[in-house]
């Protein structure tokens, strides 16, 4: 039988309809993804953060320092393609008074030989944040150069000064189970506030329960590895805070925390107890308690915090940014409100050793601040240590002003 050539025709046409539409199909799908990610890179948004400070320190034994400096950091993250955005961010500090008046202990810029007062603000710029960031149904990643405050306790961004600590590694926040929320951090390099680069291979992770009515409990662990140094440790602990109500109006708050620091990786020797404990009440607005925070010390060795927002803790004076040998025990007590959009803040320290018990001194904190139309801050803040048998007294001023959009 002979061939149907009309058939034949038929059928040849068909299929080069087929695949012709099948590469257009596929150049059009190309295209479309291609469309996709490039509205996803150019349709992001800029981040700007500017902020200008002065600080003054008066410290016995060394000249006024005093500094007026001012910090930018410009960002751009881009929009969603297929779940994952990217984000990178500079970072410029400058010095707009005399640089001579002021010393910088560290980093690039330091300078040692200043008869001042230290201020910690050095003159640099650098590549801030670089990451890509999935989201992955009630999850998120990032990976890359990026600011990690896992719980500034022990893993922060020193974000009061203006050059912040960032770290490069990975961080996930996990939220795949009710009532658990799981925070894992992978650090292969800090870069400080001074932009001094250290290699690490540190692991941190903290676990956020509910289980348990207006009440939050915490598990962490926190292993730091640092890769050219013995100064490792691992920290494990565990807090419980609330804020039930009392009664209309009036709520009790409170803290309980303890953690215990052993060896890790390099290290040797290393064992120290920690503890927080804070009360109060919160009425009308106003909060008010008392607090004790303890970092244990035998003498030779003490509990430390290396990669913490320090400032945030134990006085704005910075006197325990390095927890003493014979350790620390800081009793304070604090009054906090706002008034007419202003946070005010007055917080009072006492200062003992933990191992004997000397007493090195107290401390008085006071702060203002306020927002304008959502992207403006503005603010002065005060601190002023008395010493007995540790360091010097001291006082530091702050005023600043802020931009964030």
């Amino acid at each position: 039988m002979k061939p149907n050539r009309q058939n034949n025709t038929i059928g040849q046409a068909v299929k080069s309809i087929l695949l012709t539409s099948a590469v257009f199909t596929g150049l059009s799908a190309q295209t479309a993804m291609a469309d996709s990610f490039t509205e996803a890179l150019t349709g992001g948004k800029a981040k700007v953060d500017i902020n200008v400070r002065y600080e003054s320190v008066e410290q016995e034994g060394a000249e006024t320092a005093s500094a007026l400096t001012e910090r930018v950091r410009i960002g751009y993250e881009t929009g969603d393609f297929k779940g994952v955005k990217g984000f990178i961010e500079m970072s410029g500090s400058e010095s707009i008074l005399d640089r001579t008046d002021y010393k910088v202990p560290a980093g690039s810029d330091a300078n040692g030989s200043s008869a001042n007062a230290v201020i910690a603000d050095p003159v640099l710029t650098r590549l801030n944040q670089a990451y890509l960031d999935f989201n992955l149904s009630k999850s998120n990643i990032k990976i890359g150069k990026q600011r990690i405050v896992m719980d500034a306790r022990f893993l922060g961004n020193v974000g009061w000064r203006q050059t912040e600590q960032v770290y490069s590694g990975l961080s996930a926040k996990i939220n795949e189970f009710d009532g658990v929320k799981l925070n894992y951090a992978y650090i292969a390099e800090s870069d400080n506030i001074f932009g001094v680069k250290t290699a690490m291979a540190t692991h941190a992770l903290k676990a956020d329960i509910s289980a348990i009515p207006k009440a939050k409990l915490s598990a962490y662990g926190y292993f730091i590895d640092n890769s050219d140094s013995t100064n490792d440790s691992q920290t494990v602990g565990a807090r419980l805070t609330g804020k039930p109500e009392i009664s209309d109006g009036l709520n009790f708050i409170y803290h309980l925390e303890a953690a215990s620091q052993g060896d890790y990786a390099d290290s040797s020797d290393v064992s120290a107890s920690y503890y927080h404990f804070k009360a109060g009440l919160k009425s009308n607005g106003v909060t008010y308690l008392v607090a004790q925070e303890s970092l244990g010390g035998d003498g030779s060795s003490s509990f430390q915090t290396p990669l913490a927002t320090k400032h945030a803790y134990n006085g704005w004076g910075d006197k325990f940014l390095s927890t003493p040998a014979n350790g620390l025990v800081d009793t304070y007590a604090k009054v906090a409100t706002k008034l007419n959009g202003y946070k005010l803040a007055a917080i009072y320290h006492d200062y003992k050793a933990d191992e004997g018990g000397d007493t090195y001194g107290s401390e008085l904190n006071l702060v203002v601040a306020t927002k304008v139309a959502k992207i403006y801050t503005v603010g002065a803040k005060y601190a002023s240590y008395s010493a007995d048998t540790y360091a010097t007294n001291t006082s530091k001023l702050w005023v600043w002003g802020g931009v964030k959009f």
